[in-house]
């Protein structure tokens, strides 16, 4: 499902939120319904208050995390293999995971490669792919000066 729009997290992030705002509704309609005393009033408002924090606070985390991943495709010059690239980087530490490109809803994990205090090759430009038939070499840079590489084979599903 690459290529298309939205990450579980960012679909987890709108759900919290639509689920929000039914909670507080559904509160409130409920508070119409009972008694006015002054107890009911404060009980529905901290019950409301509190569920609107907590999946607020949800989609925050939900964003904060997905904010973190990026996907990108490469075509081999025959046009036969795909494959994804996943750049990762959090806090102290980054990653980069090569996929094959199976289906337009499934993709393989190949290789990794760990990079340096969230550093990004592939955004960054640093990066190098060479493809000879089924076999794809991606070479990027670790963030610490050097390069890493490694090479794949991909297989002739096509």
């Amino acid at each position: 499902m690459i290529g298309t729009y939205g990450t579980i997290f960012l679909i987890q992030g709108i759900l919290n939120c639509i689920a929000a705002v039914c909670g507080v509704t559904l509160a409130f309609l409920h508070y119409q319904e009972t008694k006015r005393a002054l107890k009911n009033k404060v009980i529905f408002a901290v019950i409301a208050a509190g569920v609107a924090f907590l999946l607020l606070c949800g989609s925050f985390l939900c964003i904060f995390l997905d904010s973190t991943e990026e996907y990108h495709s490469f075509t081999s010059p025959d046009g036969i293999h795909t494959i994804v690239v996943m750049e990762r980087a959090f806090l102290i530490s980054g990653r980069v995971v090569l996929y094959e490109w199976v289906n337009p809803f499934l993709i393989y994990p190949k290789e990794r490669i760990i990079t340096d205090d969230g550093y990004r090759p592939i955004c960054a430009g640093k990066y190098s792919l060479v493809w000879q038939g089924n076999l794809v070499t991606l070479s990027v840079a670790d963030g610490a000066g050097g390069n890493e590489t490694i090479s794949v084979a991909l297989d002739k599903r096509r």
